[in-house]
């Protein structure tokens, strides 16, 4: 099946006076900023697209909110790489616990979500130990510190709280709700940290043996998704992981963005733009027109 042309017009129009949330790392910022310029070739006056804020869109932490004026549509960016809420730990915490990731409480910036009439998540990317318990970030559920739970696990329940935020919080009958899969990353040789690269790749890759199994990450996700089906919600999992899988050539790799410091680390994990994330967008107005959306009805 054919994915219909993306048409920034029509989806601006489909939008009218609503908003459409993307909530996630940094690689959801990625599929935020490539909508964004998707929809400015539907504008006529780019000066009426603006950060509602006077934000610089070089902001990497906390939120963005991008109005396009003739519209009066926002497109919203919230950096929550764990979807939950991160802080401090206890007070009687052991010394090795540096922060807390509270898996039982979704981030405090989801008050902020309730309302939108496109919703997309989208985690995995932090949930290893090298961004939790190696930099002393341990997870806690119901008010204590648990020292051994994984970070995998800890996903897992991580879900299941956001799944029950959504069945309370948001209204079923006008929320589209996405959770996009994991995106591949294409480290050759090491570890990002340590020398891992993607220089090399110049082209997409032809060799189905040469891609990597459906990351467990999948598996949970969408698993959770089927449990929302079940609840009669309208949420959808955007499984693009076996498309970026072939994409190493897709990455900045050495290109870093200016002021990046030296030795520069390559990045084999976010996408060039124009690139792979506007697929992603291209399926998400697919499922869109599948569902008939439009906030003005």
């Amino acid at each position: 099946m054919c994915l219909p042309r993306f048409d920034a017009s029509d989806l601006l129009a489909r939008s009218e006076d609503g908003r459409i949330v993307f909530a996630g790392d940094s690689i959801a910022r990625n599929q935020w900023e490539s909508l964004l310029c998707m929809l400015a070739e539907g504008t006529s006056d780019l000066s009426t697209i603006y950060e509602v804020n006077g934000r610089p869109i070089t902001k990497h932490k906390g939120y963005l909110s991008i109005r396009f004026q003739q519209h009066n549509l926002t497109v919203e960016y919230y950096r929550v790489p764990f979807l939950v809420r991160t802080g401090p730990p206890q007070l009687n915490s052991s010394g090795r616990v540096r922060s807390a990731i509270t898996v039982d409480k979704l981030h405090r910036f989801s008050d902020r979500w309730i309302g939108a009439d496109v919703l997309i998540f989208s985690g995995g990317h932090w949930w290893n130990d090298d961004k939790t318990v190696k930099v002393g970030a341990y997870f806690e559920e119901r008010g204590a510190i648990n020292m051994t739970m994984d970070p995998m696990e800890a996903f897992r329940r991580s879900l299941t709280t956001w799944k029950s935020w959504v069945i309370h919080n948001l209204d079923p009958q006008t929320t589209h709700i996405f959770f996009r899969g994991y995106s591949s990353v294409h480290f050759r040789n090491r570890k990002w940290d340590q020398g891992g690269t993607c220089k090399d790749s110049t082209a997409p890759e032809t060799d189905i043996t040469q891609l990597q199994a459906e990351p467990l990450f999948n598996q949970y996700i969408s698993g959770i998704v089927k449990e929302m089906k079940a609840a009669k919600r309208k949420v959808k999992y955007l499984n693009i992981t076996y498309q970026t899988e072939f994409r190493a050539d897709g990455h900045p790799s050495i290109h870093r963005e200016p002021g990046t410091p030296l030795p520069i680390i390559e990045d084999c994990s976010h996408w060039c733009l124009p690139g792979v994330p506007d697929t992603w967008n291209e399926i998400l107005y697919a499922h869109l027109l599948s569902d008939g959306f439009r906030t003005n009805l």
